[in-house]
């Protein structure tokens, strides 16, 4: 009676994180300060505000809204980074993951402070992160999509590209939680930005 009841609070407090497309949010790894989201309908706009050390080496810190997605899907969004910032290195973008722990598997379209772009992912549980860097500097329509063992980064500036702009190919679980992020690159530090125009389709 007690795991059925359990179960219940579990399903209740699901629906009720539920978010415009979004299933749920909640911070990756364990960041000092807790991350946040708003929507606002009428605008269609997510507003993110998070934390953590940064999305690299072999864990992650961070905060992500998030839909598990079963098989391929593609996720495109408008970003926009609030202020000038802390830390050139800051993050924003969308994101595929194994899970919700630091060290799990994933690939994201990663924008830095700085205007870097580039397809970051780790392979491997707890394994390194690596990335491919994108040519564009500073673009602001992202596209993450996959298609079986593929993974495909397109970036553009007023617009969603449709030509790759990365590739990679590595083992994900069929079942994944695809989203958009935020990380700030400093751990006493909050960061917001915007996403518009979110796109996921399976």
């Amino acid at each position: 009676m007690m795991f059925v009841a359990s179960l219940m609070l579990i399903c209740c407090s699901t629906q009720q994180n539920k978010i415009g497309i979004f299933e749920g949010s909640s911070d990756v790894g364990n960041p000092q300060l807790k991350g946040s989201m708003s929507y606002n309908p009428s605008s269609e706009v997510y507003t993110l505000t998070g934390g953590g050390t940064n999305m690299w080496a072999d864990n992650d810190e961070f905060f992500m809204a998030w839909k598990e997605i079963d098989g391929d899907f593609s996720i495109s969004a408008k970003v926009a980074f609030e202020g000038n910032g802390v830390n050139a290195h800051r993050k924003i973008g969308v994101i595929v993951r194994e899970s919700l722990v630091g060290n799990s598997k994933y690939a994201d379209i990663a924008l830095h402070g700085d205007g870097l772009t580039s397809l970051q992912y780790r392979d491997v549980m707890g394994g390194e992160t690596k990335e491919v860097i994108a040519v564009n500097q500073a673009p602001d329509h992202l596209t993450l999509e996959r298609i079986g063992n593929k993974i495909t980064m397109k970036v553009a500036t007023g617009e969603f590209s449709d030509i790759p702009a990365g590739e990679i190919e590595f083992d994900l679980p069929a079942t994944c939680y695809v989203g958009i992020f935020i990380c700030s690159h400093e751990a006493d530090v909050l960061e917001k930005a915007y996403f518009t125009d979110v796109r996921l389709v399976k």
